[in-house]
């Protein structure tokens, strides 16, 4: 019986060439598209799980209020407070303190400014903790006197040229600081997985600091690891280390600091606000993902679905005639769902050549490999296929039950379901409103993301990026002031400034910015400060709305953090009361700051200037408070070069030039701020790619579903055309008969997609503290693209039908 219906499939296949191709390259485009897209769904949901403890891993945040129902996880907890849990808590086994850096190592002389690697800074109890695993035999043992390296094997078989590198030392090329750090290369690791937040070419390994933890608060600190005992609650150890920090915990102040644990598994899809975690995803953009790779499937599901019952009017005599001969329901059942396994079976093996030939587009596209493919995973490739099998069921259950329902007399006569309630017609109608609903809510939403990047890109942010260098973080040694001014003598160099503020991530000084709110009780503020020399609103090109400027010729202008963090409360208290500062002009709104030279409120510093308001982050934060505090000579900070417009690249060279005389043996990585500002919203540039992709991929395949189910509506009716031209009918007649219907269809598909595309873009707006409003023209416009698809596919088929001669039809009457 199946031989029977796998042959009568074939020729059933070959018989109808267009209805095959339309059908199997729909079912083609539609699997592939979907598995790609899972692909990437299943590694951005897999980050950090393939680590042997990934459950009882976690970090410790500080949990911080900051408004009504606002809560800021601040990720930075001393190492210190780490020692003292573990010490205090049989539920703590190890704890860590891990970042992530990107540093460059001079491996031989062909590389001056070295070789750029992602580098694990942790100590050794990391080790313990996480699964690193060695090639050749085990973790080496550390060597005490200097820092320990282990490298991947893909970073030794890039640098090493197949050498054993182990035992070697080599010197980073420092860029914050002029002292050259050495590193013994120890060992091997195999390289670590794509899908963690801790992706690295190399390790650098120290001591465990051993300090202990001060009774008079929790003080600095990065982001520490804990790995908790199999089974501890998570929840319950959370209390038990907030009631101990608070009883053992003298100082008032940092009394009442709470604390939080993270779980590893969740740092990847929630760190929006932890700069120390440079690897990490989004969970809006999973569901994006998911939500396309679904409606893709389902496009081309329903394209098979509707040229199935299309193609049924064909069919009527063929399944009249076995009935009649004694065919059962559930033969004809079996028959028609055999041969929608086949298109499935057909569509899935192109599907996986063409996935196959996608997969490193995709994987270039998002910038690493893709580790759960399912090609390199053989349980999800099987899972896959177990899934495809299912879906061509149920998609094949609704044909194959409609074609085999006929009543025999009546699909002898050519007639459907006569005095049924089924509408075969119908459904197909239905199904084709739903397909274009969702090509044109994608094409909404590509509209609503293309007009919001722009908006970002576009958007003054308060100050003049354009010609505008920033070098990163770092110490100046005493000569930052010195290279400034000799900087400002070269050609092409208008201007230039120290500041400890970065357009990258609105990072400030290491100056405490939590602190009770001037005008509301019980509430915390968080306040930006950013301490700058006295160059820095002029260089930036800050426009002064009321006051001055901070001037080095007022002696009280000057600030000198490193004597705050040397005084004691009250010395500090009277110190910041007499530092001026210049504030924004949101910040002298929200503080209800009116007069100039009198100390705010539990803040102090007293404003000189209000300065017109700037971005101090991306455009997905909402403007905050903002002290600019004036420093002679800031040490650890960055700076910002202003150079003349058309002499960008004789000031990039004479910048070079002067770096290597004061600077020699450091890296210097001048960028341009606009191209920091572009990579902010990379995400999103690239979301805008992605739905422009996909939007055309669903408009190809409502359209090529529009095509099939046209030319079966110009078969059907072949004859009525024939007769029509006959009796005098025009081209253009026939065009708008054929046409009329599938247009009609398509704006009811435009009606009802628009709402539902408002309300899910107007979700992902909300990400984003300054947007666009969603303007009616999106929806007319994706509308009107919708249906001239539409009708230029109609229309095609729609001519030819129209053109041939009605002879052809009408000569065997």
């Amino acid at each position: 019986m199946l031989k029977n219906h796998l042959k009568t499939a074939w020729r059933t296949m070959v018989k109808d060439r267009t209805y095959a191709t339309i059908n199997i390259l729909g079912l083609t485009i539609g699997l592939a598209a979907c598995m790609l897209v899972f692909t990437m769904v299943i590694d951005e949901l897999s980050y950090d799980k393939f680590w042997s403890r990934a459950d009882d891993l976690y970090t410790v945040y500080e949990d911080r209020k900051m408004g009504d129902n606002i809560y800021l996880k601040h990720p930075n907890t001393t190492a210190r407070l780490g020692k003292a849990l573990k010490d205090n808590f049989p539920e703590v086994e190890q704890f860590s303190e891990i970042s992530a850096r990107e540093q460059r190592f001079r491996i031989g002389p062909e590389n001056p400014d070295g070789i750029a690697a992602r580098v694990l800074e942790a100590d050794t109890n990391a080790l313990a903790m996480f699964d690193f695993e060695p090639v050749g035999g085990r973790l080496p043992t550390f060597v005490s006197g200097q820092k320990n390296l282990l490298i991947t094997e893909s970073f030794r078989d890039r640098h090493f040229n197949g050498q054993d590198p182990t035992g070697q030392i080599i010197e980073d090329v420092p860029t914050w600081s002029e002292e050259k750090q050495p590193f013994l290369i120890t060992g091997v690791i195999k390289d670590i997985p794509q899908n963690t937040h801790l992706r690295a070419d190399a390790i650098a390994l120290t001591k465990p600091a051993n300090a202990q933890l001060s009774k008079d608060g929790l003080w600095g600190g990065g982001k520490v690891y804990y790995q908790l005992k199999p089974g501890t609650d998570a929840q319950a150890f959370t209390k038990k280390m907030n009631a101990w920090v608070q009883q053992y915990i003298e100082n008032p102040k940092q009394k009442q600091k709470a604390f939080g644990l993270q779980p590893l598994t969740e740092i990847y899809l929630d760190s929006d606000h932890d700069s120390n975690v440079t690897v990490k995803g989004n969970r809006n953009t999973i569901y994006i993902l998911t939500g396309v790779g679904a409606l893709l499937l389902l496009i081309a599901c329903i394209n098979f679905v509707n040229l199935s019952t299309a193609r049924a009017m064909k069919r009527l005599k063929e399944t009249g005639v076995r009935k009649i001969l004694g065919a059962q329901r559930s033969q004809l059942v079996g028959q028609f769902l055999t041969e929608s396994l086949l298109f499935f079976l057909v569509g899935t093996l192109l599907a996986v050549g063409l996935y196959a030939l996608g997969l490193p587009v995709i994987e270039s596209f998002i910038g690493h490999q893709l580790v759960h493919s399912l090609l390199a995973s053989p349980d999800i490739f099987g899972i896959t296929l177990l899934l495809i099998f299912f879906i061509s069921i149920i998609t094949g259950a609704y044909p194959a039950w409609l074609l085999s329902g006929f009543n025999p007399s009546n699909a002898l006569r050519g007639k459907l379901f006569r005095g049924s309630m089924v509408s075969a017609g119908g459904m197909r109608k239905a199904l084709v409103v739903v397909q274009f609903a969702i090509a044109v809510m994608v094409l909404i939403a590509l509209l609503v993301v293309t007009n919001q990047v722009n908006y970002l890109a576009s958007k003054p942010i308060g100050y003049d990026k354009e010609n505008l260098l920033h070098i990163g973080r770092r110490t100046w040694e005493g000569k930052g002031e010195t290279f400034k001014n000799e900087l400002k003598k070269l050609p092409g160099i208008k201007a230039a400034s120290i500041a400890s503020w970065s357009p990258v991530n609105g990072d400030g000084s290491f100056y405490l910015n939590a602190f009770d709110h001037p005008l509301k009780e019980n509430e915390k503020l968080e306040v930006h400060f950013i301490v700058a020399d006295f160059d820095f609103a002029q260089t930036l090109g800050f426009r002064l709305q009321q006051g001055r400027y901070l001037d080095a010729a007022h002696g009280t202008d000057a600030f000198d953090l490193d004597a705050v963090l040397q005084m004691d409360s009250l010395e500090e208290s009277q110190y910041v009361n007499s530092r001026s500062a210049l504030i924004t002009a949101s910040t002298a709104k929200m503080l209800g700051i009116r007069e100039m030279g009198v100390p705010v409120p539990k803040l102090g510093h007293p404003p000189v200037g209000i300065l017109q308001d700037f971005h101090r982050e991306s455009l997905r934060h909402a403007l905050g408070p903002v002290f600019i505090l004036g420093n002679p000579n800031p040490d650890y900070a960055m700076m910002f070069i202003r150079t003349v417009p058309g002499m960008e690249q004789q000031a990039q060279e004479s910048l070079v030039k002067l770096w290597r005389e004061i600077y020699p043996n450091r890296l210097l990585d001048a960028q341009w701020v606009t191209d920091i500002l572009d990579k902010q919203y990379e995400a999103e540039q690239k979301q805008q790619i992605l739905f422009s992709f996909f939007s055309g991929l669903m408009l190809f395949l409502s359209a090529m579903g529009v095509f099939g189910l046209i030319v079966h509506a110009a078969q059907q009716r072949v004859k009525e055309i024939g007769i029509r031209k006959v009796l005098g009918a025009s081209v253009a007649g026939i065009v708008r008969l054929l046409s009329t219907d599938f247009v009609k269809l398509v704006l009811v598909a435009v009606v009802v997609a628009s709402p539902v595309a408002w309300w899910i873009m107007n979700k992902w707006l909300e990400d984003f503290a300054y947007r666009i409003t969603i303007q009616w023209w999106m929806f007319a416009a994706a509308g009107a693209v919708a249906v001239v698809i539409a009708l230029a596919t109609v229309s095609w088929q729609a001519v030819r039908a129209a053109v041939a001669n009605p002879v052809e039809s009408l000569r065997d009457e």
